[in-house]
């Protein structure tokens, strides 16, 4: 537990690595909230944190962009992490400047000389959303890296006379893959409109794709053929494997806040598991709030990212160390 925000965790052995809030560039539309993200390592078990590294402490010179670091993700050996980095402007959080999918030595995340890649993806139609944002990043090898491609929406609420940006949105968009030496990018056979994936131990996917988003697919992403795996109660806000079991966060929870000009989803207010060899789906004791965020923690754990209620424009998040039944 603290009393910042953290995000995002990736589980490597028995480390979590996760976004954790920093202390620069305060925010002033949340008392006591900054808007910098840093990369934290803690025990699975929890305890004290072994380090975190910010980047106001790490880029040389300093400069006056308003820097986070998230959805971490170790390398198979431990010497590196992928994340995503987002450089945006000190003058308010309407926008970004850029962002890229990094790879650098773990105690070097700064390190720019190493992979940077810009992240490209536009759907298809007459209106079509970009994704620029790597999101639920994994390690397939020690050279490849598997991906969402996520269009990130920035909500502006205008109520009352006040004006204020809420949490942003985070739509995924596709399955894709990186070769980390050249930093090439291509999407998946049949990884369009994939909204959460987990890797399945004999080299396919399981996916769930925005049509139908409370069934889960086996994707072959070698010819992109997709079959039906079950499906969950209702639709999956995020998706992980435990103990060879499907986990879900699903049966999305919306900010209640009021002046948003669309549905904003905190979180999935259930716990579900899947047997994908039966597909039969049941419920397992979940949280008080929103539940964002899964990883697989190792054996019948895993660790979930939850908001400790609902209540408009959320609260920031807690990290969960839990067990399958």
């Amino acid at each position: 537990f603290s009393t910042g925000d953290d995000r995002t965790a990736s589980v490597a052995g028995d480390l979590i690595v996760y976004a954790r809030q920093g202390t620069a560039y305060p925010n002033p539309l949340v008392a006591s909230a900054a808007r910098e993200e840093c990369l934290a390592f803690l025990p699975v078990e929890g305890g004290t944190l072994l380090r975190t590294l910010c980047p106001h402490d790490l880029i040389i010179p300093a400069d006056t962009f308003v820097h986070t670091w998230f959805e971490p993700s170790l390398s198979p050996d431990g010497t590196r992490i992928a994340f995503t980095w987002q450089r945006g402007p000190n003058v308010g959080p309407l926008g970004f400047a850029d962002i890229f999918l990094m790879v650098a030595a773990v105690d070097r995340p700064a390190d720019t000389l190493q992979t940077r890649v810009l992240i490209h993806y536009a759907e298809d139609g007459y209106y079509p959303r970009y994704a620029s944002l790597a999101s639920r990043i994994t390690w397939l090898s020690a050279d490849r890296l598997r991906f969402l491609a996520t269009f990130e929406r920035i909500i502006k609420v205008k109520d009352g006379g006040a004006e204020r940006v809420t949490d942003t949105l985070f739509e995924p968009l596709a399955l894709m893959e990186m070769d980390v030496a050249s930093g090439a990018t291509h999407v998946v056979p049949g990884g369009d409109s994939v909204v959460a994936y987990v890797n399945a131990p004999d080299g396919t996917v399981w996916v769930v794709r925005e049509a139908d988003p409370a069934a889960v697919l086996r994707l072959d992403p070698a010819t992109g053929a997709r079959s039906s795996v079950g499906r969950f109660s209702s639709p999956v806000v995020d998706l992980i494997a435990v103990a060879g079991f499907l986990v879900a966060a699903d049966s999305p929870a919306y900010d209640p806040g009021t002046g948003l000009p669309r549905p904003v989803v905190r979180g999935g207010a259930v716990l579900e598991i899947l047997d994908p060899t039966t597909g039969v789906a049941t419920p397992m004791p979940a949280l008080p709030g929103p539940i964002r965020h899964l990883a697989a923690a190792g054996g019948r754990r895993f660790v979930a990212e939850a908001e400790p209620s609902l209540r408009p424009f959320g609260w920031p998040a807690d990290l969960w160390l839990l067990e399958v039944p």
